[in-house]
């Protein structure tokens, strides 16, 4: 087909449509005069691996450490501590986690059982302070600040920008 032939055919189906009116609406259906049902709660992913035991995991992720020469964060926590879950949307928020994990390797220990519990004591975390508890070791595993007394937890609650000015400010200076 030539391309006035073309636009001549889809001009005449145009103008049948056009023509031809709206399609037959259905019928109202009627409303039910009860509630729907509520949509269940999408279940967020853990963040803590209760099953994991935390002295390993400290020593394994500080193997990483020392070949990467990044500081370790150990994050004391459990999967229902909403100031948990409120630290990790902040880390995880906008692009401040690339630059966040080219500082820092991040070890989420779950303390809800006793043997990781045991580990708060160990790291003079105050075992009844609001979680979560933060510790920062140099790849040497020296520590290098401890907050023990639910000062992140505090911080959470002022928003996720305290969180990560927080840690902004524990960035080391590095050279271009």
């Amino acid at each position: 087909m030539n391309p006035r032939t073309l636009v001549a055919f889809f001009l005449g189906l145009n103008l049948c449509l056009s023509l031809a009116g709206p399609a037959a609406a259905a019928p109202p259906t009627r409303k039910k005069s009860e509630t729907p049902a509520p949509t269940p709660a999408v279940p967020e992913v853990p963040i803590f691996d209760s099953e994991a035991v935390g002295e390993k995991q400290i020593a394994d992720y500080q193997k990483v450490c020392l070949d990467s020469g990044r500081r370790l964060l150990v994050v004391f926590g459990t999967n229902d501590c909403a100031p948990c879950r409120a630290f990790n949307r902040a880390l995880h928020k906008d692009k401040f986690f690339e630059p966040f994990v080219n500082q820092f390797v991040p070890v989420f220990v779950d303390v809800s059982s006793g043997e990781n519990a045991s580990l708060l004591v160990r790291y003079n975390i105050d075992t009844h302070a609001e979680q979560p508890g933060i510790v920062i070791l140099m790849p040497d595993a020296r520590i290098i600040e401890v907050l023990a007394h639910g000062e992140m937890a505090a911080l959470t609650r002022k928003g996720d920008a305290a969180v990560q000015e927080f840690f902004l400010a524990r960035f080391l200076k590095t050279e271009k």
